[in-house]
């Protein structure tokens, strides 16, 4: 691999904050995470970072979105460099999903300061919050709001399954979601950004190379369909005459796949996560069922068509069926490209240290797709053993982690001391 065998204290470290972090959230041995966004054990492994962050000599606050911020201070000219990720979880996830990245930060920025001289810019930490869409069906809430594209009428508009809106959890978790907008990552300030996640995908664990270098970013098209019909008694009301709201909403879920094996060509993917009927009784025809779906491509055109032909097939398995369809958007955000000088930044790291990496397109969503829209940004994947992710059984090598580790600090170093 051409990378020295000593870890070294910021990676040993990076490994320590990991399984720290993994125990917040985890209420059963042997079951995965529920680290929720803007939860208690979302709390407490802010806690744990935070004091780290301290330990490093590093300014530490929270903007109006709940991001946690830690600054290491420098006396020198220029804008800085941010390192960062996140520490939510979806229900029974994994131990490294965005824990890795925020980890590996922390781990960098005590590698840097072991040896002479001190950073000649500006370094920091971020963790995001409400990476995931788990709780309020909105992805990368921190990162949308330091790159100015989430505002107080937003965070009114989401809510979680227990009615509590983002703006009241932001609220109770200290944040000032009045002062959304103010506080938005300027070039003047920071010159590039560093993200390192596992993959969620089992490329690099299949082909054996140990980094992955992301070219560009599949953006999620989401939305929320919500089709009624009539609830009825399921022996009295003859098969002719029913209006079966899960029935239909069977149907759509087929469309949906196979709006996604249509452009799977394009590298597209299309999903119901959450279907959701009521009122769920073994002896009622369902009157009311919730689907909710995700559309990815790295292609806007062809997420667009997905789109398309989901809702054509909707509103005609409906109207067909007797049964109404109302549409309730997410989000809609467009795939994004990663910056060119810092990809050939990590590509020349890795050729020089004979690290064996491949470019390629990430088809998960991250906070990076938003803070590129502010300032230069670089992805860099690790495998995850089988490409198994939001899940239990997420695990890593560590060993195949030391790579991307040590390419992603070498090239913090070098913008560094540019």
């Amino acid at each position: 691999m051409g990378i020295s065998a000593d870890m070294g204290a910021g990676f040993q470290r990076l490994r320590e904050l990991v399984e720290a972090v993994a125990r917040c959230g985890r209420n059963t041995p042997g079951h995965g995470v529920s680290r929720l966004a803007l939860t208690e054990p979302d709390r407490q492994a802010r806690e744990i970072i935070a004091g780290e962050m301290r330990e490093l000599g590093m300014t530490v606050h929270t903007d109006a979105c709940c991001s946690l911020w830690g600054v290491l201070p420098s006396s020198g000219k220029g804008p800085g460099v941010i390192i960062g990720s996140h520490l939510d979880s979806v229900p029974e996830g994994g131990d490294y999903d965005g824990v890795l990245g925020v980890a590996a930060g922390l781990g960098v920025v005590r590698d840097l300061l072991s040896v002479p001289p001190r950073p000649g810019r500006p370094l920091a930490v971020v963790v995001f919050t409400a990476e995931e869409s788990s709780r309020f069906s909105l992805a990368c809430v921190g990162s949308k709001a330091a790159a100015g594209r989430l505002s107080p009428e937003d965070v009114r508009r989401f809510c979680d399954g227990q009615g509590v809106t983002l703006a009241e959890a932001l609220k109770n978790f200290g944040g000032h979601p009045e002062a959304l907008g103010q506080e938005i990552i300027s070039p003047a300030d920071w010159a590039a950004y560093f993200e390192l996640h596992i993959e969620q995908g089992p490329v690099l664990d299949k082909t054996g190379d140990d980094v992955g270098i992301v070219e560009a970013i599949a953006a999620p098209t989401r939305f929320m369909l919500e089709l009624e019909g009539v609830q009825a008694h399921s022996g009295a009301c003859p098969m002719a005459l029913r209006h079966d709201a899960l029935t239909a909403a069977a149907e759509v879920i087929l469309a949906v796949e196979a709006a996604g094996q249509a452009e799977a060509k394009f590298g597209s993917v299309a999903t119901v996560g959450v279907c959701e009927c009521r009122p769920g009784a073994m002896n009622v025809v369902p009157g009311r069922v919730t689907l909710k779906v995700d559309l990815r491509g790295i292609r806007s055109e062809s997420v667009a068509r997905m789109r398309s032909q989901v809702m054509a097939k909707a509103v005609s398995v409906c109207g067909a069926r007797g049964v109404t369809c109302q549409l309730t958007p997410y989000s809609s955000d467009v795939p994004v490209a990663m910056n060119a000088e810092l990809t050939a930044l990590l590509e020349r790291i890795c050729r020089e240290r004979d690290v064996k990496y491949r470019r390629m397109p990430s088809g998960a969503g991250h906070d990076a797709m938003f803070v590129a829209e502010c300032i230069p940004s670089a992805l860099i994947f690790v495998p995850c053993r089988d490409g198994v992710s939001h899940s239990p059984k997420e695990q890593i090598e560590w060993a195949h982690v030391q790579p991307g580790y040590e390419v992603l600090r070498e090239a913090v170093k070098e913008r560094l001391f540019l």
